[in-house]
């Protein structure tokens, strides 16, 4: 499993691909739900770093078996990115703690920036069910882009400058 994650060299079938990404996404929403566990825990969300090289590898890797460059893994990457970022800035006000919320839009109405940053960074802010829905969310996002792209790209069925064929 380490060569699958760790290693962007070789070539890797779709179900290995698969593989991954779902113990990949799996992480991804146990390091999203520490801090409901306890907010100290959500200082180990810094090994979701991690995860990006991962993420990273299987998609280069991926590319490769189908003869294409690695580089093309920062489409799926940057699909993603922009998908989370939308789905968390329309949710996160959903979820937003209704004391946190008053105080940002208190913070926003009156222009001082100082104010709003400090409102976003009060206690409270999400609640438990935001986390959790968001989470959740993201994880189907991460999960319907790989099962996308990865059908998307054809295997080459012969040996190629990457390696031997899947």
């Amino acid at each position: 499993m380490g060569n699958l994650l760790f290693s962007p060299s070789g070539r890797i079938d779709s179900a290995s691909f698969m593989k991954g990404a779902t113990l990949l996404i799996i992480v991804g929403v146990v390091l999203g739900l520490l801090p409901l566990l306890s907010p100290a825990l959500a200082a180990l969300g810094i090994i979701g770093l991690v995860t990006i090289w991962c993420w990273v590898v299987l998609w280069v890797k991926r590319y490769h078996d189908a003869g294409q460059s690695g580089w093309k893994c920062l489409i799926p990457i940057v699909l993603y990115i922009i998908a989370a970022l939308v789905v968390t800035t329309i949710m996160t006000p959903m979820f937003t703690d209704a004391v946190v919320a008053e105080a940002m839009a208190e913070a926003e109405a009156s222009g001082d920036i100082g104010a709003l940053m400090s409102a976003a960074m009060a206690g409270g802010g999400i609640t438990k069910m935001g986390t959790l829905i968001i989470t959740l969310v993201s994880a189907a996002i991460s999960y319907g882009i790989a099962f996308l792209f990865n059908n998307m790209i054809k295997s080459d069925p012969h040996d190629n400058q990457f390696g031997p064929a899947t």
